[in-house]
């Protein structure tokens, strides 16, 4: 009995040590982590001036460095934010530079930082570009990025899923195991050969949600070419649904599963249209819950990426797109447009608050199929804040449609309305306050104090990557 229970004592005893040690085949990262650690970058951001549903404050984020030479880093789009910020870069080695945002995309998660190379003391180190593509589920993969704060923080994960609709609009994700917390956004994401095949995106304390690297590579190889980014669009919001629902609620033929076949990233599934935006190219074409089967004739499966790299190919054309609606077939030609001409490149300061026009992405969180001005922000206190309910960080879903009379649809008309008020004088602004369950046309009554509000009109210099100071003429009256 005695060496029964001494047995017993040494089994609990080493117990613990086999529920901590590694699993067989587990990667060993050590080597791979001390060379990967100087490319990657801490960013510091402050908006000054938050544009469509952003926030102004300052925020902590990762970053990593893709093109050494000429200084691009990449992050995500809700780090890069659409306005004018200070941007901090801090290094491996503890020094820092300033970065100017060289680009964002309108879509997915991601967006490029640039910095002077020659005002860096050391040599900058891009990272290995691979593919999502090639990852398998189970795989192991690395994170290192700015983890709660905490500078140079090291996750050890693995691959759950390989394609999971958790974006915006229609981007697939990876699902990861990764813990991460604030401030790991725009982490890149290693696989055990040395290449980055992901940006950390979001994701829970157990969960983590992964932007393939794709994405990214495809917009950088324009950059570094000089040539335009075009992201083309048909105004689908789309998620992924598995094809027996397809069948059984949504009336997909049963012969579509066969010619669908297997998927390597897990159960089958096809793409289901979730919602149209106003006012886009799909709007009056297609509808919330067809099942988007081929465009160009070519079967799409659940491949999101790929829907999105084929409509990048036809910006200006139009695309064939066969969908099932309520089980029949039908083939919708959609001219696709090319969202990089409809972000922020015009913003106006004016009493406090910051107004321009409505953009796609406006459209998609709000339904607004109207037209008028935003105003993302208004000071608290300031005369403009008071026709609107606001965030305690004074953001705004407010959009102005009329000004003593006068129809407002886009900023130009906004610019004429407001160069006609004067200091201390009555005005009457009508308002779609979407902070309100009820959003329809209000009209508010508020006097102005223009003495520390004076109108100031902005438009972004590419050449500079800066926003500049335009005149705003009384006569001003062209359309945006």
């Amino acid at each position: 009995m005695k060496r029964c229970g001494q047995a017993r004592w040494w089994l609990f005893s080493l117990w613990p040590a086999l529920w901590c040690a590694p699993a067989t085949g587990q990667h060993q990262w050590a080597q791979q982590i001390e060379s990967f650690k100087p490319m990657v970058v801490n960013v510091e951001t402050s908006t000054e001036v938050p544009l469509e549903t952003e926030a102004k404050g300052t925020g902590f984020a990762t970053g990593f460095i893709v093109d050494a030479e000429r200084g691009i880093l990449a992050t995500n789009r809700h780090v890069t934010g659409s306005g004018p910020s200070y941007v901090k870069i801090n290094f491996f080695d503890g020094s820092f530079t300033e970065a100017k945002e060289l680009y964002y995309d309108p879509t997915h998660d991601f967006g490029f930082y640039q910095v002077q190379p020659d005002e860096i003391d050391f040599s900058l180190q891009a990272v290995t570009l691979g593919s999502w593509r090639d990852l398998k589920l189970g795989e192991d993969v690395l994170l290192i990025g700015n983890n709660d704060k905490e500078e140079y923080s090291i996750k050890f994960g693995t691959v759950a899923n390989l394609n999971v609709n958790k974006g915006d609009r229609h981007s697939t994700y990876i699902h990861t195991t990764f813990d991460r917390t604030g401030g790991s956004s725009g982490s890149p994401v290693w696989n055990t050969r040395g290449e980055v095949v992901a940006i950390h995106a979001r994701g829970t304390d157990t969960s983590s949600f992964e932007l393939p690297i794709d994405y990214v590579t495809d917009t950088l190889k324009r950059l570094q070419q000089g040539l335009p980014v075009e992201r083309g669009d048909v105004g689908i919001d789309a998620e992924l649904i598995s094809i027996g629902e397809a069948i059984k609620h949504f009336g997909l033929p049963a012969t579509c599963a066969e010619e669908i076949g297997l998927s390597p990233a897990g159960p089958p599934k096809v793409i289901q249209i979730d919602s149209v935006v106003p006012h886009s190219t799909g709007d009056g074409i297609l509808r919330a819950s067809d099942i988007l089967y081929r465009i160009d004739g070519e079967l799409i499966r659940d491949d999101l990426y790929g829907l999105d790299a084929m409509l990048n190919q036809r910006v200006g054309q139009t695309v064939q797109l066969q969908v099932y609606r309520n089980g029949a077939p039908l083939q919708c030609e959609v001219p696709v447009e090319n969202l990089e001409h409809q972000k922020v490149s015009e913003f106006l300061l004016f009493a406090g608050a910051v107004f321009h026009d409505i953009t796609p992405r406006l459209r998609r969180v709000l339904y607004f199929d109207d037209e008028g001005v935003f105003m993302s922000f208004a000071d608290p206190g300031s005369s403009f804040s008071r026709i609107g309910q606001l965030a305690r960080s004074g953001n705004a879903k407010v959009v102005v449609q009329e000004i003593n009379g006068m129809p407002i649809r886009h900023l130009s008309d906004m610019v004429t309305a407001c160069n006609q008020i004067q200091d201390g004088h009555h005005t009457y602004v009508v308002v779609r306050d979407f902070n309100l369950f009820d959003s329809s046309p209000t009209p508010k009554s508020l006097t102005l104090n223009l003495k520390f509000g004076p109108m100031k009109r902005f438009t972004w210099n590419p050449g500079s990557l800066d926003w500049s100071e335009i005149d705003t003429p009384e006569s001003d009256s062209a359309g945006h």
